[in-house]
């Protein structure tokens, strides 16, 4: 009976030890997804202040190739101009992180959707990515963008990304 009580108690503390680790990690990241969340939201309505956002030794990588920021933002500024009614959404599911002083990262799974009012347009883009934040005069600047686009459906807690990314389903 004792060691039954014994085990009981062990389990619930490490359960509440796990939870607690977990919600430590949530509040350490959540500067970057507050970060990232903010770049959406200027995607499509500023895009030219994102780059308050990036640091100026970016590197963005979109599966193969390299990206520049400034080609984004005229991107995002040509489509202002092509579409009616745009709209942009992100959904993010973070599957990692941690924050240090100077450096963190965040792992996430995002669907970004881009919708118009004028041209039916409704593209999507499901990708992982890893986004690397490192601290310059006293506030967090992503220093790395890299996406690898995936089929288009979510990844669960717990799933291999990399298993998805070998073996789509379509």
């Amino acid at each position: 009976m004792v060691k039954h009580i014994s085990k009981v108690i062990l389990s619930t503390f490490s359960v509440l030890l796990f939870a607690g680790a977990n919600q430590a990690l949530a509040g350490d990241i959540g500067t970057f997804t507050d970060i990232l969340n903010k770049v959406d939201t200027l995607n499509c309505t500023q895009p030219e202040k994102i780059v308050d956002h990036y640091s100026k030794k970016l590197v963005i990588l979109s599966d193969d190739k390299r990206a520049l920021l400034k080609n984004r933002v005229k991107g995002y500024r040509q489509m202002m101009s092509d579409f009616r009614q745009m709209e942009c959404r992100t959904q993010r599911q973070v599957l990692g992180g941690t924050k240090g002083k100077e450096v963190g990262y965040v792992l996430v799974d995002e669907i970004s959707s881009i919708t118009s009012k004028s041209t039916d347009t409704d593209e999507r883009q499901h990708s992982v990515c890893n986004y690397v934040f490192n601290k310059e005069n006293g506030s967090w600047k992503i220093v790395l963008e890299q996406c690898t686009s995936l089929p288009d459906y979510s990844i669960r807690p717990g799933d291999d990304a990399l298993y998805y990314f070998h073996n789509p389903v379509y």
